[in-house]
């Protein structure tokens, strides 16, 4: 049976430096305009901290029970609506760039970023994750969660036999690199046959990297553009779970994909 359309709002915003209570007022002001009936609400890649990659990232990193997570709980049960993003975590005295998926009813998903960039010294600061991308059933469609630079290997995000409708992807993804950004998107839902929402911060950072304003879509199957920013910072569309499944069928070209195994 085929669910009702799943509606998603990606919220695109400058990220104040290594101030969470700031960002998180942020949000709670955002979410005064966000539609009623939203279902899931994207968030960019550390919202709660801008991308830090200096050793000042270890005094703002906390834990699933910090106080991050509590706010998006509390938010979640609010609005019944669910979260992702990611944000700066601590676990055993190592740090990790984790995404995560919130739900109403306290659910939660954890992942933590499995490719992490080199070129700016991400590794000397995190820990890579070691497990695959977590894919998970929310309200009718079947979502997988990736953080930034894990776009850019489409192994990694390969959708073998259809195992997930929509794709998620939180990033930090300067403007110099815009087009890469969108192309890799746009060729991420092509490939695989599914709904990708990708959600970019905007603003400069205090090293003078700039993100672009207008940087976030959610682009639909065919790889068409269906949700982008206006004069707003949140871009809203909704995912319907029947029109995917009739394409699929229609064109199926997930039935010809190689096999192949991938190794974490």
């Amino acid at each position: 049976m085929i669910s009702r359309n799943l509606r998603i709002a990606l919220i695109e915003d400058n990220v104040a430096w290594a101030d969470k209570h700031a960002n998180l007022e942020q949000l709670s002001r955002n979410l005064q305009n966000v539609s009623d009936g939203t279902d899931i609400v994207v968030l960019p890649e550390l919202f709660t901290t801008g991308f830090m990659v200096d050793d000042n990232a270890r005094e703002l990193a906390e834990r699933n029970t910090g106080d991050t997570m509590r706010y998006l709980r509390d938010l979640s049960r609010y609005y019944n609506v669910a979260f992702a993003g990611s944000f700066l975590a601590s676990t055993a005295s190592q740090l990790y760039n984790r995404a995560f998926f919130i739900e109403p009813n306290d659910d939660e998903i954890f992942y933590d970023k499995r490719h992490l960039f080199t070129m700016s010294g991400e590794q000397n600061v995190y820990n890579r994750g070691v497990t695959d991308a977590p894919i998970f059933r929310f309200r009718g469609m079947n979502i997988k969660l990736i953080v930034c630079y894990d776009l850019r290997f489409p192994v990694f995000c390969r959708n073998v036999n259809n195992s997930y409708d929509v794709l998620l992807v939180v990033a930090n993804w300067p403007k110099v690199r815009l087009n890469a950004w969108k192309t890799l998107l746009q060729a991420r839902a092509i490939e695989n046959e599914c709904y990708v929402c990708g959600v970019n911060r905007c603003g400069t950072d205090p090293k003078g990297l700039e993100y672009a304003l207008g940087g976030s879509w959610i682009i639909d199957y065919k790889g068409k553009i269906i949700g982008q920013r206006g004069t707003s910072p949140i871009i809203e569309a909704d995912l319907s779970p029947a029109d995917l499944s009739r394409f699929r069928e229609k064109f199926p070209a997930w039935r010809d994909a190689d096999n192949f195994s991938m190794k974490i």
